[in-house]
């Protein structure tokens, strides 16, 4: 299969300014961590890049050779470097990625709001963190988690599928593979919820797992149908909604206290 090289310079570029997005966001965790440092913040985030700079290479190089293999990929960034039509309309494409994700994204606000008197921990990292690192950091969740997860968790599980059955991956190996990453998508959120909540408790593992299970089966089907990079604007509207909306929300409470059931600070 032959290696395609521009569409992997495209999305690892994009995946290199995710990871640079994420830097202002690691250096507030190390600073507020209460846990003992051995680097300095600025040490840390370039570490991070670094790291994040060699596994993306990977993840981007193997996701594009496994999409390519059982039909998925990124089609409009394909269009871009071949010169060619895609085989949709990206507005359509674009427009169905920012309602979707818009859409979750205000679910997944208003669930945690309900769920603030229980898990009043929720509010500690978004009181240490300012609006701009939610921003940034929501290109890396948008860009690099839909790159590893979709592009190359889907697509891998699904050519998995197809490598056990010899046949082409019916549709139920898409759904398979969507609901197999949707649950180690949560799985995965859990430790950087432990490191705010403390613990997990059996409310933070069904909040981790029902909440971003939702946002990864609504990408998974938009990566299926649309491409990565309907995926990648469903998830970026999810974090900018969420992350940057909802905590604009939180810190207005804080001065003014219209929503009289969430925690107020101290």
């Amino acid at each position: 299969m032959t290696v395609p090289w521009a569409e992997f310079g495209v999305l690892y570029a994009a995946a290199l300014v995710g990871a640079a997005c994420l830097i202002p966001f690691t250096m507030r965790l190390v600073k507020s961590s209460t846990r003992p440092v051995k680097v300095s913040p600025r040490v840390a985030a370039l570490a991070g890049l670094a790291q994040n700079a060699v596994l993306f290479a990977l993840v981007v190089f193997g996701g594009l050779m496994a999409s390519r293999a059982v039909g998925l990929g990124a089609p409009y960034v394909a269009a871009l470097v071949g010169g060619s039509p895609p085989p949709r309309p990206l507005a359509e494409a674009m427009s169905l990625g920012v309602a979707t994700g818009a859409v979750a994204g205000l679910f997944l606000t208003a669930t945690d709001l309900a769920l603030l008197p229980r898990l009043p921990q929720l509010l500690e990292l978004t009181r240490k963190t300012s609006l701009l690192e939610n921003f940034l950091a929501s290109f890396y969740g948008g860009i690099d988690e839909e790159l590893l997860t979709r592009l190359l968790g889907v697509s891998g599980v699904a050519w998995l599928i197809s490598l056990a059955t010899g046949s082409p991956p019916p549709p139920a190996a898409y759904w398979i593979a969507i609901l197999v990453m949707a649950v180690l998508f949560g799985l995965g959120h859990l430790p950087a919820t432990k490191a705010v909540a403390g613990r997990i408790t059996p409310l933070i593992l069904l909040r981790a797992l029902v909440l971003n299970g939702v946002v990864a089966i609504l990408c998974g089907w938009l990566f299926w149908r649309y491409g990565i990079e309907a995926a990648i604007v469903a998830h970026l509207s999810v974090d900018l909604v969420y992350h940057v909306g909802g905590t604009a929300l939180l810190r207005a409470n804080d001065r003014r206290r219209f929503l009289s059931w969430v925690p107020g600070p101290g």
